[in-house]
């Protein structure tokens, strides 16, 4: 099998996301993790951050929360992840865990006027 099996996944994965298809999009993520496990591949936080955002389009924020975590756990300086991360515990109502994903983000890309605007909706909400 070719270790560029899993980059296919991945990018049908993408298509399905971009056609509106968010389930089969959620299922070649999935499958494109796991080809990469089993090539003894090394994860990719990309793969991970779209999979969090095609959880949060069908509302399994709980999912979303778990993915965008591995994605940040995957590169450290992924600030789109850590928006999406705060985006989903703001969901949940935890406001805490929003605004320290949030401030991390920020961190990463200061000048994130979405970021600073939700930052505040989550002190306004706590």
């Amino acid at each position: 099998m070719s270790d560029k099996q899993p980059d296919v996944l991945y990018n049908l994965g993408n298509a399905y996301f971009l056609l509106g298809e968010t389930q089969k999009a959620i299922d070649y993520y999935l499958k494109a993790i796991t080809q990469r496990e089993k090539l003894n591949l090394p994860p990719k936080s990309e793969t991970q951050y779209n999979l969090g955002n095609a959880y949060c389009v069908v509302k399994q924020i709980d999912s979303a929360i778990i993915a965008y975590k591995k994605a940040v756990e995957l590169d450290h300086l992924n600030a789109p992840a850590l928006y999406n991360l705060g985006n989903a515990y703001y969901i949940k109502k935890d406001y805490e865990k929003s605004i320290f994903a949030y401030n991390l983000a920020l961190k990463l890309n200061p000048d994130s006027s979405e970021c600073h605007f939700n930052i505040a909706s989550a002190y306004r909400d706590n």
